[in-house]
């Protein structure tokens, strides 16, 4: 199948493309800069906000499948570029996908949306497909809005909502662990009690693999672990496996003064999500099943790519 995947030179998208090229997909990676894109795949330069760049792009490229994975990220200050990059750059993309099913939508490519179910707090609420996600943040409402956009579209869609995504690479690889390895204990903010909804990164590309090829147009899909683990004892595990001393804990009020209102809320959500559905419909299962098995992996992994060969 052809596949044209956005965000491909960041953390999931690596991954993902040398996935899809396992599975003998052509992979085209929308790229600001040749030369980033990932090993295999062909490079079309571009970005989200250049709309008629974009359309360009996918008229010469003609996909089968669109991956949309390109997004700020929710520790972003600013709430204009959160809207700028996440739905405006969303509306640009699929006004492109559009345009090549002519008059009908249907016939466009098939669309699968990197969503999140970190919109919120729950207080701890069980969160399925089936109802509301707790909306409060500008990440959460961007993510939303792409989605009711890209479903009225008429487009084949796909949603794939992940939770806090770990792994060898992205915010775990280049703040968290170098936050833990400084001089100091690194600080939890608050209690760290509140339930977080982790997967790890290897688990959400078999999500969006299966999607590709086997999810029905309009579905919605949480993509989680089996089991929520709280905020203190994922930082707390991924410190042991780090071999430094356990987290101490600082006031959230503080910490908001310092990293700002939207990563603090990020990280003090409290949620637990369920993933029956993408197993019962696409067969999905986590190579990792929870958090204390993946941790070990992600952090040795990262430890085996920075040292010296």
């Amino acid at each position: 199948m052809r596949v044209f995947v956005t965000g491909a030179s960041g953390f999931i998208g690596g991954i993902l493309c040398a996935e899809l090229l396992r599975e003998e997909h052509d992979v085209a990676a929308l790229v600001r800069r040749p030369g980033s894109e990932p090993a295999g795949t062909r490079a079309v330069a571009g970005d989200l906000g250049d709309g008629a760049r974009l359309s360009e792009a996918l008229g010469r490229e003609r996909p089968q499948c669109v991956i949309h994975l390109a997004a700020e990220i929710a520790s972003q200050r600013s709430e204009r570029k959160v809207r700028e990059v996440n739905v405006e750059g969303t509306r640009r993309l699929l006004d492109a996908c559009l345009s090549l099913g002519g008059d009908d939508p249907a016939a466009g490519p098939r669309m699968v949306f990197s969503s999140t179910v970190v919109t919120g707090d729950a207080a701890g609420a069980l969160l399925t497909e089936e109802g509301p996600l707790p909306v409060q943040t500008p990440y959460g409402r961007s993510k939303q809005e792409c989605e009711r956009m890209l479903l009225d579209s008429g487009l084949p869609v796909v949603v794939l909502r992940p939770s806090h995504v770990y792994g060898p690479g992205g915010w775990y690889a280049h703040e968290l662990i170098p936050r833990l390895r400084q001089p100091g204990r690194f600080a939890v903010i608050g209690r760290g009690e509140n339930m977080w909804d982790v997967v790890h990164v290897d688990d959400v590309v078999g999500a969006l693999a299966l999607a590709v090829e086997q999810a029905p147009s309009g579905s919605i899909y949480h993509v989680v672990d089996d089991e929520p683990i709280s905020f203190y004892d994922f930082m707390s595990t991924t410190a042991e496996a780090l071999g430094v001393g356990p987290p101490r804990r600082i006031p959230a009020a503080l910490a908001r003064l310092v990293a700002g209102a939207n990563a603090v809320d990020a990280v003090t959500r409290s949620a637990r999500s369920s993933n029956a559905k993408i197993k019962a419909e696409l067969g999905w299962r986590p190579r990792f099943v929870t958090a204390r098995e993946g941790v070990p992996d992600a952090v040795a992994r990262l430890m085996a790519s920075s040292s010296p060969t």
